[in-house]
């Protein structure tokens, strides 16, 4: 099921990104009047969003409930722990892709869901290297993510690449790695 989830979003984005514009530069954003003409113009533009908007929450409903599975009849144990990890890494990239996507849209409920979560990833603490240099994570992170001193385009750019090219290919690289060890181990029979 949750690999049918992913192929649904890969689907329904290849479709959104014909239309979808991310650009954050003047008022109204062409971001935001992208998606506005994909729903209100584009021939069930509405329905394909819906199924992107709707399939991406089911999936990360699906993701907690077989990782859940998994844990509960102990699927998780030798020799599959390698699987195990690979699974939760991926979990935390469908929460990754989720979030990215929450900001795509360029509407108010984004740009400021967007501005608390780079707050947070920017509150990492400094890391002090003994004799040596202090390392300030979270800043790094804070600018890397907001592509400049506020938020903005390059924003909006950053989380675009992050949302369509880096996460589908390391989840479809990962997806490969589980399923491959699958095979070499087998399906686990429930304790």
């Amino acid at each position: 099921m949750v690999f049918i989830l992913i192929v649904f979003q890969l689907v329904t984005g290849v479709f959104l990104a014909f239309y979808y514009v991310p650009d954050a530069a003047g008022t109204p954003a062409p971001a935001y009047t992208s998606v506005n003409f994909i729903m209100n113009s584009v021939y069930l533009g509405w329905l394909v969003r819906g199924v992107h908007f709707w399939g991406a929450n089911l999936l990360i409903v699906m993701v907690v409930v077989h990782m859940a599975r998994v844990f509960w009849t102990g699927s998780y144990r030798a020799p599959r722990e390698l699987n195990w990890m690979v699974g939760v890494v991926m979990l935390f990239l469908v929460l990754v892709f989720s979030l990215t996507g929450y900001l795509l849209p360029w509407d108010t409920k984004a740009y400021w869901a967007t501005s608390v979560t780079i707050k947070i990833a920017g509150s990492v603490p400094q890391i002090p290297i003994p004799n040596g240099p202090v390392i300030d994570i979270g800043g790094w992170t804070k600018q890397l993510l907001q592509g400049g001193p506020v938020l903005g385009p390059g924003t909006l750019q950053r989380f675009f690449t992050i949302h369509v090219f880096l996460l589908p290919a390391v989840i479809l690289l990962l997806m490969f790695v589980h399923f491959k060890l699958i095979r070499q181990h087998g399906i686990s029979e429930p304790l």
